[in-house]
């Protein structure tokens, strides 16, 4: 059986839904990453992994193998396990000869010469020879490129080459901050991928923080485990970006991530940028702790976290701060001071 089919000149596959459901398990994926990775319903794969959909369209399939790490022909239901084969069929005895014909002695006598007459011996015929072939190595040779190149075009078509690509996750994160009063961090991650990159990015906060909200919104957040996860599927560049404040006095957090792809080499990559910030006396746009919003200061602000949408950021404390002279925290009131 073709493995590979042709519907209303769509290529299909035929996939082995348990061993699909056997990667994903194995791999710690849900129904719904691979929904979200392929572009289907977590109701689609279910059917898939149950075999009631086991011909599916080849780019979904090829989609289904990236986001379980493997090439496609693993997914693939085997020909052995598509098609038995069938019974061997004892070949018929082979028909008894037929008699063989009468010996030339038996033949009937030829005529003999009429009487007077003398035998005319007839010339010998001119022997002919046959005409000299053309050699048919060149008929085989132009066969076997032709095949060679349908070989070739059939291993393209069922295992495309995996397309080659860079990705990179950088996190913002302010310097210093206040215990208690929230701030900002964004992850940005960015892929020159050609298509569409499912991956999972995972954020975990330092002790005794407090998530206060995400953009765009987390798929899940472990309390227990102080981890943020966003499942998503990017096309360029994406920003991640979240609020949150901590709790203890003084001294200094650190935030570590990764992000986990669907395909490409490494399969997972670290966060890199800053990953620790001061708690003290200062406020989180204050980047160089010296008391005050500078020009440079506020034009960062606006170009790092005013453009995402939705991310609570007190814009008017930070502009207030900026206009005065300076600022001071109020420990025991719990608010920032302006000075004039």
């Amino acid at each position: 059986m073709d493995m590979n089919r042709m519907t209303s000149g769509v290529p299909m596959v035929r996939i082995d839904g348990a061993r699909v459901r056997n990667l994903r398990e194995a791999k710690g994926l849900t129904q719904l990453f691979l929904a979200t990775s392929v572009g289907v319903t977590t109701d689609t794969i279910s059917r898939w992994e149950n075999k009631r959909y086991p011909t599916i369209k080849k780019e979904n399939g090829l989609k289904l193998a990236e986001a379980l790490e493997v090439e496609l022909a693993e997914i693939l239901e085997s020909v052995a396990e598509a098609e038995p084969q069938p019974a061997a069929v004892e070949a018929p005895a082979a028909p008894t000869a037929a008699p063989a014909a009468p010996a030339a002695a038996d033949a009937a006598p030829a005529p003999a010469p009429e009487s007077g007459g003398q035998q005319e011996e007839e010339p010998a015929a001119e022997q002919v020879l046959p005409a000299a072939r053309p050699p048919s190595w060149p008929k085989f040779a132009g066969a076997g490129v032709l095949l060679l190149a349908l070989l070739a075009f059939l291993g393209w078509w069922v295992y495309p080459v995996s397309e080659q690509f860079t990705i990179t996750a950088s996190r913002l994160l302010p310097r210093h901050t206040v215990a208690g009063q929230p701030f900002p961090v964004a992850i940005t991650v960015a892929s020159n991928s050609t298509t569409p990159l499912s991956l999972i990015v995972r954020e975990n906060l330092p002790e005794g923080a407090a998530l206060l909200s995400a953009v765009p919104a987390y798929s899940a957040y472990e309390d227990k485990a102080r981890e943020v996860k966003w499942l998503r599927k990017i096309d360029g560049s994406q920003v991640f970006a979240y609020m949150v404040k901590l709790k203890q006095p003084e001294g200094a957090a650190a935030f570590t991530g990764k992000v986990a792809l669907s395909r490409g080499v490494g399969r997972q990559i670290e966060v890199s940028g800053n990953a620790v910030v001061q708690i003290g006396q200062f406020h989180w746009a204050d980047a160089d702790a010296d008391g005050r919003i500078s020009d440079e200061e506020i034009l960062m602000v606006s170009d790092e976290f005013s453009g995402i949408k939705g991310l609570a950021i007190n814009i008017d404390q930070v502009e207030e701060i900026w206009l005065g002279s300076g600022y001071v925290w109020n420990k025991e009131k719990k608010r920032f001071e302006v000075l004039p």
